[in-house]
């Protein structure tokens, strides 16, 4: 038996609609690793250093759309060296259904997590297992709510046979787990939007999974 701790974060936008800054795709990306004890360790040695180098972090903690490129080049090697595996699965919104479009926003969150979830949980876990999903908090309180009890019906459903499923709310400053799966989810959605592989390629030996259903 082990401990399994399983971190996501999503990218993109939830709604439709093709303004300025909106995402074609929507996603969510996952940070999976065993006895991570060192790891936490690690990342707040990287973070003690930066400030002593005068680098300040916008948020207070590694965010990837806020972070400097030296930081993240930085952040992105410490995650390869770690031995985390990242997965991801990216919904198309251009290719969505008519029917999932007029479902609205918690439905698409909700899909896009019962597609990964259903993949990955019975592969990084074992029969015996505990299982912790630790997932960021969303949004507003009521948004929260709603995002919270989609996460939980999947993990009910669809927590593989045998494992013991715990799903968390962390916010992401309280976890380098959390950061880790923010950092892949920005790489992925930046290589998939714009075709910018720079921070991909450093991850891609950790990244053992990017599933694209919609994508034609």
């Amino acid at each position: 038996m082990a401990d399994i701790f399983m971190y996501a974060d999503e990218t993109g936008n939830l709604d439709y609609q093709q303004h300025e800054g909106a995402s074609r795709f929507f996603g969510i990306a996952t940070a999976v690793i065993r006895d991570h004890g060192m790891a936490l360790n690690e990342a707040l040695q990287l973070r003690a250093e930066l400030h002593a180098r005068g680098v300040g972090l916008k948020k207070g903690f590694f965010h990837a759309t806020d972070d400097s490129h030296p930081t993240r080049k930085e952040v992105y090697a410490l995650i390869a060296e770690q031995g985390w595996r990242l997965d991801a699965t990216m919904l198309d919104k251009h290719e969505a259904y008519d029917h999932v479009r007029e479902a609205g926003e918690v439905y698409l969150y909700k899909m896009a997590w019962y597609l990964h979830f259903k993949y990955l949980a019975p592969r990084v876990a074992a029969k015996g297992d505990r299982l912790f999903v630790v997932a960021a908090t969303l949004g507003t309180n009521a948004r929260k709510r709603a995002f919270e009890s989609a996460l939980h019906d999947v993990c009910q459903v669809q927590g593989p046979n045998g494992r013991d499923v715990h799903l968390c709310h962390w916010p992401a400053p309280t976890s380098w787990g959390l950061q880790v799966a923010d950092y892949a989810a920005w790489a992925v959605q930046r290589k998939l939007e714009k075709g910018k592989e720079e921070y991909w390629g450093m991850i891609s030996d950790s990244l053992q999974s990017c599933f694209e259903p919609w994508t034609k």
